[in-house]
């Protein structure tokens, strides 16, 4: 197992410019590890990896390491609809420090579930470090079926899955079918964490996390010493935040919120544009809330 509770999908924080701020970035891991997380996910969604170059995901990749020096594992996300690409990265990524693969299934090009399970398999055995395979249909537009699953839960390296399907009856089945192989599931949908943790989900990579970390990881914990009771509360003052945080797409709204903090500049790269002013109004009074009540 690569981690058991948080693990923030981190920001790329930027300037107005549109480059890459590392100085916020360095003060951005230096905060949610020393705030509760327990891994740190590099060059995901949320990170806005289809818009950054590879030798700025490198870098991304070695600040992540120098910073959180040892005290964390750092999840690379390496996956590509190019499994020859998403070797490329993942072999660089190993290089530049991580310890393990977040490996996205193909999207555009899509794949049979056959060649699926060959693509994920590729990339393992020529990288040889550990894989939690991502799951996002929403965005992808195929998922990973449940018996394809098993079997790559079988995979030594292949050793977990973000399940972001919104599907609790997927969640259900793989969690039966692969309790017994060394295989763990992690939520990929921020206001699932309560149903999702209490059924046997090992942890959350998350967008909230970058904004509430020690709120996160507490709620989680919460969760595995069997606390339900204070879990709701915690998932219920939380809940709100996580609805806005998702109100455009994702990483538009916590990119705000990040600026908000300091971690950077409200911008993104095209074809993602800043929130509204609105929105960024909604965003920042639940901050405030939060905060008042002790988060």
């Amino acid at each position: 197992m690569l981690f058991k509770g948080l693990a923030p999908a981190v920001i790329a924080p930027m300037k107005a410019d549109g480059s890459l701020d590392l100085d916020a970035f360095d003060r951005l891991i230096h905060f949610l590890v020393d705030n509760g997380s327990q891994a740190l996910v590099i060059n995901g969604t949320t990170g806005e990896s289809p818009t950054l170059t590879a030798e700025e995901k490198v870098t991304l990749i070695e600040h992540a390491v120098k910073i959180a020096n040892h005290r964390v594992p750092i999840i690379a996300g390496t996956g590509t609809n190019n499994t020859a690409a998403s070797i490329k990265a993942s072999q660089e990524a190993k290089a530049a420090g991580a310890d393990g693969l977040l490996l996205v299934t193909p999207y555009y090009n899509k794949a049979s579930q056959k060649s699926l399970k060959a693509h994920f398999e590729a990339i393992v055995n020529a990288v040889e470090l550990p894989a939690i395979l991502y799951n996002v249909p929403g965005r992808t537009g195929m998922t990973i079926a449940v018996d394809t699953l098993v079997e790559l839960a079988k995979h030594p390296y292949i050793v977990g899955i973000k399940d972001a399907t919104g599907n609790t009856a997927y969640t259900m089945e793989v969690l039966a079918k692969t309790q017994d192989l060394d295989f763990v599931v992690y939520s990929g949908e921020d206001g699932l964490i309560l149903p999702m943790l209490a059924s046997g989900v090992m942890g959350v990579i998350s967008v909230i996390g970058n904004v509430f970390p020690k709120a996160t990881q507490h709620l989680c914990e919460l969760i595995f010493n069997q606390q339900l009771e204070e879990a709701r509360k915690v998932a219920y003052d939380l809940a709100k935040m996580n609805q806005l945080l998702f109100a455009d797409v994702n990483p538009i709204p916590v990119k705000a919120c990040m600026a908000h903090l300091g971690y950077g500049d409200n911008v993104l790269r095209l074809p993602l544009m800043k929130a509204d002013q609105a929105l960024e109004e909604k965003l920042y009074a639940c901050m405030d809330e939060l905060v008042k009540k002790g988060y």
